[in-house]
């Protein structure tokens, strides 16, 4: 007879969401080690229950596999809030200017003052196409350089010292798809740099015992809601973010799971970037630390007036009447280096908001569809901002995964109006497709791309997701709404997708997106029990009601990450 196995914990009595195949629901789940040993009924986890078994009575609460950002740059915030200028909070540009005041008068020595979070629906007039002039800045100080990025992360707002010390001048050479905003009236630097342009001024440099600082911060937030394993997005600083996860993980202090994409630039010679990016990824080679994707942007974001699009922006652009945007790569050498990432086993994460650069991006990937060998590539365009219906079912054609960011998908107060009506006119209506994918059964994996996103708390996308809905009226500034029909800031009902849908995107879907759903990413015996108790039943409740549901407890490897207080 076989000796009876003992789980070393056992949750009974809940909502065991398994995210299966066949949406499966049980009562109990029982881990040993790191690993779910059984999920099934409350009676019969029974039998793994022994004189050292630890019970968890859930009391009707919700159990969810550990969910997955499958876009996110790590450490977030954590760096902003330890050393330079938080602007996300504040809605007027009078209180961008007194913070960084504040800040300054706060740190007198430093030398350059960074920070981020500034946001374009604040601005009017010319400033609402060019962003913020450098005159606010200069008013702080012209002695040290100020360099802010906006929310987005796809422009910098700078004083004249921080253009003088890296001689920026109206006839500066500029990056591929950069752009120097000019004043119109006197040709001079207008103290925003867009895109290419930003790598002009130098980044803050932290040594690695700062970068471990803010990771441990970083894994404590994400741990709080729930994440267990993320898609890091790093471009020049992921050798240092990597030596720092390496760290933590040397000193047993790494509890999530960590997959990297590295970028890959049009300006540099491509087979030495996909080298490079295959020497690092020998580097690293644990269960809880590797790379697995080149990084590509083929065009910038819709508010900078930077996004690919098939047809013209609107003349509010201020780019004139037929301005499309860039496409960042030329097509020829984007389907060489499609080619080379895909043969050398790497996955392919393409940046692409506009309907124009999605097309050219799945274009480019048909090209090189048929001449690939036999492989498993999973590659995915994330973003999608605006995508043409006809280029919609291509991506199950091409295998393409779809990685969206749900907590973007609702007329923002003022932002929706201001910015991307401003700059769309109807196509704003039609943004941000999201049934559209899961009807054409595409693998849809969610994230955050925090910190654009400010607050990357996944039960927010999925309440969004199911909506199309503001989330927490309160925290926009606005009034709640009190029915997911509310049509002050409801985009596009017929894109709602369902609880389920929503779930499987941060849960199996993005182990899939991330080659590893077989070992995480649903609720079934032999998988990790990475898992998370909700104190709602998110299939229960009315949606607008999820973004109130609270994470309980987080376990990571079957090890309890995070407890609520």
């Amino acid at each position: 007879m076989a000796e009876a196995v003992f789980a070393d914990i056992v949750l009974t009595n809940g909502v065991v969401y398994t995210a299966d195949e066949q949406d499966t629901i049980h009562e109990a789940i029982a881990v040993k080690g790191d690993i779910v040993l059984f999920a099934g009924s409350k009676i019969a986890t029974q039998q793994y229950v022994g004189p050292k078994t630890k019970m968890v009575d859930l009391g009707g609460k919700m159990v969810i596999p550990g969910l997955i950002d499958t876009h996110i740059h790590p450490p977030g915030l954590s760096l902003l809030e330890l050393y330079e200028v938080q602007l996300a909070n504040i809605s007027t540009l009078e209180g961008y200017i007194e913070a960084i005041k504040a800040f300054y008068a706060r740190n007198p020595k430093t030398s350059t003052i960074y920070g981020r979070g500034w946001s374009w629906d604040v601005l009017s007039g010319k400033e609402a196409t060019k962003g913020p002039r450098k005159e606010y800045l200069d008013a702080i100080t012209t002695e040290i350089p100020i360099i802010i990025r906006a929310s987005d992360g796809h422009t910098l707002w700078v004083n004249s010292k921080a253009l003088q010390n890296s001689s920026i001048t109206p006839g500066i050479a500029v990056p591929v798809g950069g752009v120097i905003e000019l004043d119109d009236s006197s040709g001079e630097v207008w103290g925003t740099l867009k895109e290419g342009a930003m790598w002009l001024v130098p980044l803050p440099a932290y040594s690695l015992e700062q970068y471990v600082e803010a990771l441990t911060g970083f894994q404590k937030k994400m741990h709080s809601f729930g994440i267990t394993s993320i898609l890091c997005m790093a471009s020049l600083l992921f050798k240092i973010l990597f030596n720092a996860f390496e760290d933590m993980e040397k000193r047993g202090e790494l509890q999530l799971r960590v997959r990297g994409a590295m970028a890959v630039n049009q300006s540099d010679d491509v087979d030495e970037q996909i080298t490079t990016i295959q020497t690092i990824r020998s580097q690293y080679t644990s269960p809880l630390l590797q790379v697995i994707s080149t990084k590509f942007f083929t065009d910038g974001v819709i508010e900078g007036g930077t996004s690919h699009l098939l047809e013209p922006y609107t003349e509010k652009a201020g780019k004139g009447l037929h301005y499309h945007g860039e496409f960042l790569w030329d097509t020829t050498k984007l389907e060489q280096a499609f080619y080379k990432a895909n043969t050398k086993g790497l996955q392919i994460h393409v940046h692409s908001t506009g309907d124009g650069s999605t097309r050219k991006v799945l274009d480019a990937l048909e090209a090189v569809h048929s001449q690939l060998p036999q492989g498993d590539y999973r590659n995915i365009i994330t973003h999608l901002q605006l995508v043409d219906e006809r280029d919609i079912l291509r991506f199950k054609e091409l295998e393409v995964i779809a990685s969206v960011q749900p907590y973007w998908q609702f007329k923002g107060p003022k932002w929706w109006h201001n910015v991307d009506y401003q700059f769309l006119g109807d196509r704003a209506n039609r943004e941000f497709p999201l049934r559209a994918f899961f009807d054409h059964d595409i693998i849809v994996a969610s994230s955050s791309d925090y910190p654009a996103t400010r607050v990357p708390n996944p039960l927010l996308a999925i309440e969004i997701g199911v909506t199309r809905n503001i989330d927490n009226g309160s925290f926009y500034g606005v009034e709640d709404i009190t029915h997911m029909d509310d049509e002050r800031y409801l985009l596009n009902k017929q894109e709602r997708a369902t609880v389920q849908q929503m779930i499987k995107s941060f849960t199996i879907n993005g182990a899939y997106a991330l080659f590893m759903e077989k070992e995480t990413g649903s609720i079934e015996a032999g998988k990790f029990a990475d898992l998370v108790v909700l104190d709602q039943n998110l299939l229960a409740i009315d949606p607008i009601q999820i973004d109130k549901t609270k994470v309980v407890m987080t376990f990571f490897g079957g090890k309890l990450v995070y407890e609520r207080p």
